[in-house]
């Protein structure tokens, strides 16, 4: 028979082994991946570290005060990022660009982040996982946007952008985050092979000079040993997982999920903060929609994401989609 439960002893001991090591995620997202067309959001790739569990270095052990808040849990684990995302208009040879089209943007960016578990007092496994997070970097000609694109796309043979003068200008910015992700209804079958099925709701806030919003979603999957993580890494603002995974035997899944965002500002489509440039009317509501799958064996996870986003703004002609290959490994 199948039946709905909360997560028990089985999730427990999978994250048990999921927290025994550190894991190094190389996360690349682009449009190659899916319809292959430079536009809008055309190219992120991170570069993301996550601890063991109880490895908080001193110097983070401060954010307690909030996770204990919050989460009703001391830090469980830190983690570290380094990125560099891109953004380019639809038409790459129009000089200048467009100005109805998204703005050329580099980003590059740092992001520092804890996680923690609730700590339950009866034994049980904690039924979410909350991640608190810092996001700083520099858009402008300094992150290097049209020096990457210009040098892949030569590599490549494709056109070369033309409208690059028209960039965002140098400005620092930040964002800080918080997200929870919960473990809410497990569903399984022993007589389908050990085939199960989850779903993970979450939601979160997102304040700063770079991006503020707030976002829920839910993602549902289906495969075997599906308990081995929270599901894989992203870029933000899209639907993210996190690092952690358990080694051991083979686990896979097969996802669907959707986030629905309420933005509020957004750098890359209002423009700089502190002087003129180019920008965009901004929509005030987006919505993620992605399906893909996960294969983990031993130490070393692959994942796979195929997503469609709505229109970001106004005078964006159509929906965007993406694709974004994550490469993860205990160590």
């Amino acid at each position: 028979m199948i039946a709905a439960v909360t997560p028990g002893v089985a999730f427990a001991q999978n994250q048990d082994e999921a927290d025994d090591k550190g894991v190094f995620s190389l996360t690349v997202e682009n449009d190659s991946l899916s319809s292959g067309a430079d536009r809008n959001y055309t190219s992120g790739i991170r570069l993301g570290y996550v601890s063991e569990a109880e490895r908080v270095p001193d110097w983070l052990q401060g954010a307690g005060s909030f996770t204990r808040a919050l989460s009703n849990s001391e830090p469980d684990f830190w983690g570290f990022a380094v990125g560099h995302s891109i953004f380019t208009p639809e038409d790459i040879e129009a000089n200048p660009a467009p100005p109805d089209q998204h703005p050329y943007a580099g980003w590059l960016y740092m992001q520092i982040s804890v996680g923690a578990e609730e700590d339950r007092s009866d034994g049980r496994a904690p039924r979410y996982l909350d991640t608190y997070e810092l996001e700083l970097g520099l858009t402008g000609p300094s992150a290097g946007g049209e020096e990457a694109q210009r040098g892949i796309h030569e590599w490549l043979g494709a056109p070369d952008p033309q409208g690059w003068d028209s960039q965002l200008h140098d400005e620092v910015a930040f964002a800080v985050s918080f997200d929870r992700r919960w473990r809410a209804l497990r569903l399984f079958g022993d007589f389908l092979g050990g085939i199960e099925a989850d779903l993970t709701p979450s939601a979160g806030v997102t304040l700063g000079t770079l991006r503020t919003e707030a976002h829920a979603g839910v993602a549902a999957r289906i495969g075997q040993r599906i308990d081995s993580d929270y599901g894989p890494p992203r870029v933000r603002p899209s639907l993210a997982g996190v690092e952690h995974f358990s080694g051991g035997p083979l686990s896979w899944s097969i996802f669907a999920g959707v986030q629905g965002r309420a933005v509020g500002h957004n750098l890359f489509l209002d423009g700089n903060t502190f002087e003129d440039s180019a920008s965009v009317e901004r929509n005030p509501f987006v919505g993620d929609f992605q399906t893909g799958f996960t294969i983990s064996l031993g130490d070393a996870r692959l994942a796979y994401t195929y997503v469609w986003r709505t229109e970001e703004f106004e005078t964006q002609p159509t929906r965007q989609d993406f694709g974004a290959l994550a490469l993860s490994f205990r160590l």
